[in-house]
């Protein structure tokens, strides 16, 4: 990890406390003992995830089922391989701009919620010496639906998917960072792929960091108090 600018954002100061494991499987052991949500669980800690529902996450937090083992799936295994070439093209295209800081196996515990998890992909440091999360995503566009949760016809601008975002917001929430900067490459049935940033500003979001951090601390009460809330669908 070089730091130009003096400084590992890797370290636990006021804000955060920083878990840092040898292994994976550490990784994976120390996430389950710290027993919290984490960035790819706040979707469905306020019922905006496709695949899993606040109440599945709720019985799997309190121990009533285990989370799926998706560590054989193969698009998880490539995304995986493929984040550190990513983020190491990232770092080329915004060397002269952007530090870019890295530790695997990492959680991030926020200290006044220590129920708020994130294990970033990347943390950043710009010229003016403001702090900002770096994430990668890959995805296959299969059909004219998925590519929809990145397109918005109608304003004709990129979205991000309900899911990705709420996890990204998350970790500004974890982190109290000022930014957030997201490459998710695209792969189409032909093979080909493209690369498409996403930039978020914090002071562009405070509603929307408002709602998902008091979303996911009304979740874990429930998990606290060992009562199952009520079902929340996605919006369709």
């Amino acid at each position: 990890m070089v730091m130009r600018y003096g400084r590992s954002l890797f370290q636990s100061n006021q804000v955060y406390t920083v878990h840092q494991f040898k292994t994976r499987d550490e990784w994976l052991k120390g996430r389950a003992d710290l027993h919290g949500i984490g960035g790819s669980d706040a979707s469905a800690a306020i019922g905006m995830n496709p695949w899993r529902t606040n109440q599945d996450l709720w019985r799997i937090k309190t121990r009533r089922k285990k989370a799926p083992d998706i560590s054989d799936n193969e698009r998880v295994h490539y995304g995986q391989e493929a984040e550190q070439y990513i983020r190491r093209l990232y770092q080329l295209k915004h060397e002269h701009d952007m530090e870019v800081q890295y530790i695997p196996d990492v959680i991030l515990q926020n200290n006044e919620h220590p129920e708020m998890l994130y294990s970033p992909d990347g943390l950043l440091i710009d010229q003016d010496g403001r702090r900002g999360i770096w994430e990668c995503k890959t995805t296959t566009i299969m059909k004219s639906i998925d590519k929809e949760k990145w397109w918005d016809k109608v304003e004709k601008q990129k979205i991000l998917p309900d899911n990705y975002y709420i996890q990204i917001l998350h970790g500004l929430n974890v982190t109290g960072f000022d930014f957030v900067e997201l490459y998710a490459e695209l792969t189409y049935p032909s093979g080909n792929s493209e690369l498409v940033p996403y930039h978020i500003e914090r002071s562009e979001v405070l509603d929307d960091l408002d709602l998902i951090r008091e979303g996911v601390l009304e979740f874990w009460q429930h998990v606290e108090n060992d009562e199952e809330p009520a079902l929340i669908l996605p919006a369709i």
